[in-house]
């Protein structure tokens, strides 16, 4: 059980290391979580602001290095992602998907557990037969 639940400001600082000061204090609050054998939680609403962040103008990544740049983040021992297997298997298909973040986790989590999405965007509904497109 995850002992609190981490925003995408704290994950961005983690990953970008600025500004300094809020990288170090997040990192060594982390630490100390983890040492103290506790969890830190991530929402996958938080996993794609982050994405979003990380390809937007300030950064400027592309899909794979903002994925890989997450994944790699969330494999420490200290976070427990909210969804993991879906959130792990939405970041790995996604910089191949041609789609957005919040997209393709919305079509890994409609599989996962056996739902059909309804959505008006047709680059989805290209993308897997779960996807309704009402008339």
């Amino acid at each position: 059980m995850a002992a609190l639940i981490v925003d995408a400001n704290v994950l961005l600082r983690l990953i970008t290391r600025e500004p300094r000061g809020m990288y170090e204090a997040a990192r060594n609050f982390l630490l100390e979580l983890e040492e103290d054998g506790e969890k830190a939680a991530v929402h996958p609403v938080h996993a794609a602001e982050v994405v979003y962040v990380l390809e937007g103008e300030l950064y400027g990544l592309a899909p794979a290095e903002a994925a890989a740049e997450l994944l790699t983040l969330l494999d420490a021992r200290v976070f427990a992602p909210i969804d993991e297997p879906v959130l792990l298997r939405a970041l790995a298909a996604y910089p191949g998907s041609g789609l957005d973040f919040p997209d393709v986790f919305l079509l890994a989590w409609a599989r996962e557990h056996g739902l059909r999405a309804l959505s008006f965007d047709r680059k989805l509904a290209r993308a897997g037969e779960e996807v309704i497109v009402p008339d």
